[in-house]
């Protein structure tokens, strides 16, 4: 039963996040902090007049941050709130994804020695899991509350195709990431009701994303 909870774990980790963020929508259309929803439509506005370029800025930014082992998930949410839901999605997966990838390469070229050392850190379900690695188990991993280097780190010094890890970690941060970019984006809501909208729909997803992990962690470990 332990194994499981590191995926419940997660999912509470999610739904803390989204929590967290219906709270300061409350707070900021309900309080003087509502200036603050204009602030960020006119920095929005702002960000728009750069097009591609601000997005390629902050994309560079964010890879350089997630290779470096900084959480991911507080970056997909400013993408969101910055660039809406869709785009921001966009911006944030292509970023993590490349994030860790630049972390899996250093680790299988340079860095093995380093790498090694922070092994130290996983937890015995994660070596059950990427005991061999393939997309599935590469897609439950990156649902386990653990740092995402840790686990780039580990897939770098094990024998992944560079093919597996991409293919898996996309799929693997493709619905963490729309959820946060979904509940992100609901800040810079003029309507109070678009944004709880927002919020129930990163929630409701949040639901099914659990169900699933618990079918797959299940098949994954071999337990009924």
């Amino acid at each position: 039963m332990s194994d499981f909870n590191d995926t419940r774990a997660e999912a509470r980790r999610l739904l803390f996040l989204a929590l967290a963020v219906a709270g300061l929508v409350l707070v900021l259309h309900f309080t003087p902090l509502k200036q603050w929803i204009d602030d960020l439509q006119n920095l929005k506005q702002q960000i728009r007049g750069y097009g591609w370029t601000a997005h390629a800025v902050f994309a560079a930014g964010t890879i350089a941050a997630i290779a470096l082992g900084v959480p991911r998930l507080a970056l997909c949410a400013l993408a969101g709130a910055l660039f809406g839901f869709v785009t921001g999605s966009i911006v944030a997966l292509f970023s993590s994804i490349a994030g860790s990838w630049g972390a899996f390469l250093f680790a299988r070229w340079s860095g093995r020695g380093w790498a090694e050392s922070r092994l130290a850190g996983a937890t015995e379900t994660l070596r059950k899991i990427l005991a061999k690695p393939t997309i599935t188990t590469i897609f439950v991993a990156r649902q386990l509350p653990v740092p995402g280097v840790l686990i780039n780190v580990m897939l770098g010094v094990l024998p992944t195709s560079q093919r597996t890890f991409l293919i898996g970690t996309a799929a693997g941060y493709l619905p963490s990431t729309a959820i946060v970019a979904l509940a992100g984006s609901s800040l810079g809501k003029d309507s109070l009701a678009v944004a709880m909208t927002q919020i129930t729909l990163a929630m409701a997803g949040l639901g099914v994303l659990t169900l699933l992990l618990v079918w797959l962690h299940g098949r994954v470990l071999g337990k009924p």
